[in-house]
């Protein structure tokens, strides 16, 4: 099974990714944990990345192609994975379908978790992550909406999108997920 998750920063799809890839048995791909390994040991992707992260900025293509492309050819990845995090843009799903074909391989499904933007701001508040200040927070999800928002429309004329109601006790999102994906 190959899923990814969309949804507003705050929307569960983090959560949601880890308890789906333990229930099907593939890897949870987190672009922003990738990123996250890559700042921590200071890397030349990680120190470009962390400029942008800082000003709640998406971190630019080129950055997440080269991250998200090494972590797609591990061997866990081979049956399958669910990403988190891509793709942000319209150009890099484009790029995440050209990859993919060229490595044999494709998207079974996409899955939008719906949340409103003010349950979205009281989750946030009380994430406590660094990048989660409530000037920051605003801004992301401006730059959603305006970015990543679009892929919406995009995976639904492509046949894959599910849209999930995350306004729900965690297991409830879990189990709609599920559903969607039979």
């Amino acid at each position: 099974m190959r899923l990814i998750m969309l949804g507003a920063p705050g929307a569960g799809k983090g959560t949601q990714a880890q308890i789906l890839a333990e229930y099907l048995k593939v890897p949870h791909i987190s672009t922003g944990d990738l990123l996250r390994v890559e700042i921590q040991n200071s890397t030349p992707v990680g120190l470009q990345a962390m400029e942008y992260i800082r000003a709640g900025e998406l971190v630019p293509d080129s950055i997440m192609i080269q991250v998200l492309e090494e972590r797609l050819r591990d061997p866990d990845c081979s049956e399958g994975f669910i990403l988190d995090g891509f793709p942000r843009t319209l150009s890099q799903a484009r790029y995440l379908g050209t990859t993919l074909r060229r490595m044999k391989r494709e998207i079974d499904s996409v899955v939008n978790i719906d949340v409103d933007q003010q349950l979205i701001l009281g989750r946030l508040a009380i994430r406590q992550r660094t990048d989660d200040d409530p000037k920051t927070v605003k801004h992301r999800l401006d730059v959603y909406h305006r970015e990543t928002a679009p892929l919406i429309d995009f995976y639904l004329r492509e046949g894959l999108l599910r849209h999930i109601d995350g306004d729900a006790p965690e297991d409830d999102v879990t189990a709609r997920i599920l559903r969607s994906l039979d």
